[in-house]
């Protein structure tokens, strides 16, 4: 026999040490579940303890409707206890103790779905006014549950908290779908600014017990006026219609607005339906006052002024529903320009319209909460002027 050299002793030395790590390991792992095997009645046993605590922890409508995942983990506790047992009794006694099972396992839900109940916001309805908002709010489960007489209110905006209050609340009422309560909020007291994408009125209604999420329809709820546009076209006339040398002049101006949201550069405002506001137009000669049209009050789409017996337009119009255009109408039509447009007579100016620089402004103001103040306001500039026998009205950059 010949003697190994140094280097295969330690290889050897290596290999079986590392054969009695595994064989060690081997026997802690078998030792493991040796001991589950030997223990699985008791274990079993432990297990269902700590799925009947977690079943009635989590059979809470409110861990329900929040988090309906976790209510898997006493599922399986349960099924790996029943696992355990089956395997430690008899044969015959393992479809009794499935149905015990079965009964714990359900015990929590059912009385849970007897004792208490859950509110669902069904859905929020607009008044004819615009003023209002009313939630339809229905009840489900809860046979033996406390008569709802009040919920708590809590409305977000972009984080913010715009209304935390108590109202009264019952369910009181009923429709094809079953038995609903109502709650009706002013908007004017939560009203914070513009709803959008990004920055919405969530509500929370808390009654009994539970509770319940909604975000309130974004639409409805932008009033607040973040942009206006004003423009004069010059309405020209030919021959008889012009005086002096001219064979085209301009006979009226025909005045246009758009009111509405802020929308991207180049384009018009976004139509804004439900939003109040008053409109202020004036066109001046120099510093001298052309036209002024009457104050237009805007309520929830409809625009009212006093129409002068048909000087400025017919006294009212709808905005806002298809876009936020509002037309500011004279006294003669001008179909060229449209079927329903009306231009306001040069000779109807109160300056004394001649050639020159001419200023058009349009003012919007809005009341609390709406606005905090501030106006919104366009201003144009055109040029009055003749060349040979023809008369121009041009937008310029300014007077």
């Amino acid at each position: 026999m010949t003697d190994k050299g140094l280097l295969e002793l330690a290889m050897e030395s290596n290999s079986d040490a590392g054969a009695l790590s595994a064989e060690i390991a081997e026997n802690q792992e078998s030792g493991f579940i040796s001991e589950i095997i030997r223990n699985r009645l008791p274990i079993g046993a432990g297990l269902a303890v700590i799925g009947i605590i977690l079943s009635w922890l989590l059979a809470s409508p409110n861990i329900q409707s929040e988090y309906p995942i976790l209510g898997l983990v006493p599922i399986l506790i349960f099924g790996f206890s029943f696992f355990l047992i089956s395997n430690s009794i008899n044969s015959k006694l393992v479809g009794p103790v499935a149905v015990i099972y079965l009964l714990v396992a359900a015990s929590p839900y059912i009385v849970s779905s007897v004792s208490t109940s859950s509110i669902t916001i069904a859905d929020s309805t607009l008044s004819s006014d615009s003023k209002d908002l009313t939630l339809k709010i229905r009840q489900s489960g809860g046979f033996f549950s406390e008569t709802l007489e009040t919920a708590d209110i809590s409305i977000t905006y972009d984080g913010d908290v715009a209304l935390d209050q108590t109202v009264p609340f019952s369910i009181d009422r009923n429709d094809a779908y079953g038995d609903y309560g109502q709650i009706t909020l002013t908007i004017s007291d939560f009203y914070i600014f513009n709803a959008g994408e990004i920055n919405e009125y969530v509500i929370t209604v808390s009654a009994g017990g539970s509770s319940d999420e909604f975000t309130l329809n974004s639409l409805e709820l932008k009033r607040t006026i973040t942009d206006a546009d004003i423009e004069a076209v010059g309405y020209m006339g030919t021959g008889s219609d012009c005086s002096g040398n001219t064979e085209n002049c301009v006979i009226g101006v025909v005045l246009s607005s758009w009111i509405g949201l802020d929308a991207s550069i180049g384009n018009r405002p976004a139509g804004m339906q439900y939003a109040n506001y008053n409109v202020s137009v004036e066109l001046k000669e120099g510093g001298d006052l052309a036209i002024q049209y009457p104050i237009i009050e805007v309520t929830s789409g409809q625009a009212s002024w006093d129409g002068g017996n048909g000087e400025f337009g017919e006294g009212s119009y709808l905005v806002g529903e298809y876009g936020s255009f509002l037309a500011l109408d004279g006294s003669i039509s001008a179909p060229e320009m449209g079927d329903s447009r009306l231009y306001i007579p040069v000779d109807d100016f109160q300056s004394s319209g001649e050639y020159g620089c001419y200023t058009l402004e349009i003012e919007i103001s809005q009341s609390s909460p709406w606005s905090s103040g501030e106006s919104i306001s366009d201003t144009m500039f055109y040029e009055y002027k003749i060349n040979g026998d023809t008369e121009s009205w041009d937008p310029v950059i300014s007077c």
